[in-house]
């Protein structure tokens, strides 16, 4: 389709102050955001869909937009959003809790990211990788993608509940059967690299001068294995004084501190 039709069929034109017609922001940005994930290509002035670009869902396309954002080399303008989440996973573990989020200014959060942000390879480069101005479309990608929402009243929210369950709703996991936890995180942290024990999580956990992945989860991390138990997604599982329990961060509200083993139901279900 032509670069111009496709504008304007994602956001038609309209009459501003009978000066003719105005093409929004949005629909530029959308392909920008399209074009950066090669969701589709751009040559001499049409746009192509490229290869795999293929969904039937919101779902769907979040799963896609995941995989694409984690498959970007490091240098990738668009791989600083993973990477910021990690930082935010791993300060959250530094915390313990995630309330500093919510008292922190764009600028000192934005500050604090870019110098826990991996080493460039491309050592010429220069300029911020993230600043405060990124945060709106940040969270809205975090959003779509199940690692965040809107909490009222408070804004922008951790929370990887939704991601995590999509993951383990792939069909190679056992089900019906206990997993090690330790088994299960090392899944979790391919799949999700931001969360403990991941690559990017422990690259912002080492900036952070956080200690090697001990016996506890962060934070975040536990909350969304809670919720997730609690739903009926997964089962914790655990007997009293085994050696290889897992320790869950601190929730007075919840009565499990502590897990050896997780299971996954019979019955797969995409949530």
């Amino acid at each position: 389709m032509d670069r111009a039709d496709l504008l304007a069929w994602l956001n038609p034109p309209f009459t501003q102050n009978t000066s003719g017609a105005v093409i929004g922001p949005a629909a530029e940005q959308t392909l920008g955001a399209a074009s950066s994930l090669n969701f589709i290509r751009q040559e001499d002035g049409r746009c192509w869909v490229n290869d795999g670009l293929e969904f039937s869902s919101l779902d769907d396309l979040a799963d896609l937009t995941h995989q694409r954002l984690l498959g970007l080399d490091l240098d990738h303008a668009d791989a600083v959003l993973p990477q910021a989440f990690a930082y935010i996973v791993a300060r959250s573990e530094q915390a313990k809790g995630t309330a500093w989020l919510h008292t922190a200014t764009n600028k000192a959060l934005a500050d604090a990211i870019n110098q826990a942000l991996p080493t460039r390879s491309n050592t010429a480069a220069e300029g911020r990788r993230f600043n405060e101005y990124k945060f709106a479309p940040f969270w809205r990608w975090m959003t779509l993608i199940g690692l965040a929402l809107d909490l009222p009243g408070d804004g922008p929210h951790p929370y990887v509940s939704s991601r995590l369950a999509r993951e383990l709703a792939q069909p190679d996991l056992p089900r019906g059967e206990q997993i090690p936890v330790r088994l299960f995180l090392d899944v979790v942290a391919k799949r999700m690299p931001y969360l403990d024990g991941g690559v990017l999580y422990n690259s912002a956990a080492e900036k952070l001068g956080l200690p090697a992945q001990g016996r506890a989860l962060s934070p975040i991390l536990s909350t969304a294995l809670r919720d997730l138990h609690e739903e009926g997604t997964l089962a914790l599982g655990s007997l009293t004084d085994a050696a290889s329990l897992v320790h869950l961060a601190d929730d007075r509200f919840s009565r499990i501190k502590a897990v050896q083993f997780v299971t996954l139901p019979t019955e797969r279900a995409n949530g």
